[in-house]
């Protein structure tokens, strides 16, 4: 049976299961997606920082603990326009890690991991950047790129350990990276209000298949929250940790209790 073959196939062979084994090919080896059990939302805003957002990030937390999810990334906008009112870099940083600590110290008393990202933009144009396996060290570096331009950013913030993903390049307002200064693609973005051509995203990843894939709600609005789940094998530590696993491609996404295979080469 030819590899193409195999990726079509699913098969339920586990009838003494009630839940069943739900085994698939990928390449010579076979998955099952039951293994794939510890749910990350690696799109996920709060506020105040994030001003379109409308939960604070204890009610952020309440929620995705309440969906039985293991951790949640805040990628909360960091760009020229949410850093005006503030008047030194001290300040506004002091202000905007305050909805991650606050999302992190409620999520020890609910089980739920919290990890450190951002969601990036230049002033250059509209593009968005998720950025992945970072620290408030981290932080504190890029906002001394806020406004310079993205390919000066990924040049000298870019390390072996962080993730800098284009985050929806097909909506309207956005438009496509050089694809050599990006790591990979928001392949599943899941915000309701936006038509983030989801098919043309996918399409790209599987013409380049060194871009890593990507998916997460881009959580701001009440009813909204877990609807884009990537699902890991084991738990993760930390956001380097979860940037790893981001590059070792074993995960599947869950949107609403369906199952996304990524084209991860």
């Amino acid at each position: 049976m030819k590899n193409s073959e195999r990726s079509s196939i699913w098969t339920n062979n586990c009838k003494n299961s009630p839940m069943g084994c739900f085994l698939f090919f990928k390449g010579d080896n076979f998955m099952n997606i039951n293994d794939y059990r510890y749910k990350y939302d690696l799109h996920v805003h709060t506020s105040p920082v994030s001003a379109c957002g409308d939960l604070t990030p204890c009610e952020v937390v309440n929620r995705y603990a309440e969906l039985g999810f293991q951790g949640v990334v805040i990628t909360n906008h960091f760009s020229e326009s949410v850093l005006r009112g503030f008047k030194t870099k001290e300040d506004f940083l002091e202000y905007y890690l305050n909805d991650y600590r606050n999302a992190v110290e409620n999520g020890k008393k609910h089980g739920l991991q919290v990890f450190l990202g951002l969601e990036i933009r230049f002033p250059e144009n509209n593009n968005d950047y998720l950025v992945y396996g970072i620290d408030e060290t981290d932080v504190l570096c890029a906002y001394d790129y806020i406004f310079t331009d993205y390919e000066t950013f990924y040049r000298e913030f870019k390390t072996d350990k962080n993730l800098i993903v284009q985050a929806h390049p097909f909506r309207s307002s956005c438009s496509l990276q050089q694809l050599d200064i990006i790591d990979g693609i928001e392949v599943y973005n899941m915000h309701p209000g936006h038509n983030s051509r989801v098919a043309l995203a996918a399409k790209l990843v599987h013409d380049n298949p060194r871009l890593c894939v990507t998916g997460g709600t881009d959580f701001h609005h009440e009813g909204h929250q877990g609807m884009c789940a990537m699902c890991l094998k084991e738990k993760v530590c930390d956001s380097i940790a979860l940037a790893d696993a981001i590059r070792a491609r074993d995960y599947i996404f869950d949107i609403w209790g369906n199952k996304i295979i990524p084209d991860n080469k």
